[in-house]
């Protein structure tokens, strides 16, 4: 068993995002993390060759935009991009968002892919 306190999870940021690696150790299956997605920001197009991608919004909404759908995610919704989608999201409100990511394998920041933008 592995308890992860979640102040002792240092948050990182990656660009303009903050990021919280909430993954237990010694789990191989999958990876967790919490992002807090201010207002005015981005995650810039990207997609995984790897892994899904499971969003789940506990605060604010966030607008996504998966193939070429728009996608609203607000409190207490769920999102899964399968992996070689296309993605992308941003916070145009005046309030912070919160996104528990979920990669399934876990995130391997090698098989990210990201367009120029």
């Amino acid at each position: 068993m592995t308890h992860i306190r979640y102040p002792e999870a240092e948050p990182f940021d990656f660009r303009g995002l903050t990021i919280r690696e909430l993954t237990p150790k010694g789990i191989d299956t999958a990876s967790f993390a919490e992002i807090e997605v201010p207002p005015g920001a981005s995650h810039q197009t990207a997609r995984s060759i790897r892994s899904d991608k499971v969003y789940y919004c506990t605060q604010g909404t966030v607008l996504f935009q998966v193939a070429g759908r728009e996608i609203k995610l607000g409190d207490g919704d769920l999102l899964l991009i399968p992996k070689g989608a296309w993605f992308s999201y941003r916070n145009d409100t005046d309030q912070t968002a919160r996104l528990f990511l979920v990669h399934i394998p876990p995130f391997d920041l090698e098989h990210e892919e990201f367009q120029d933008e």
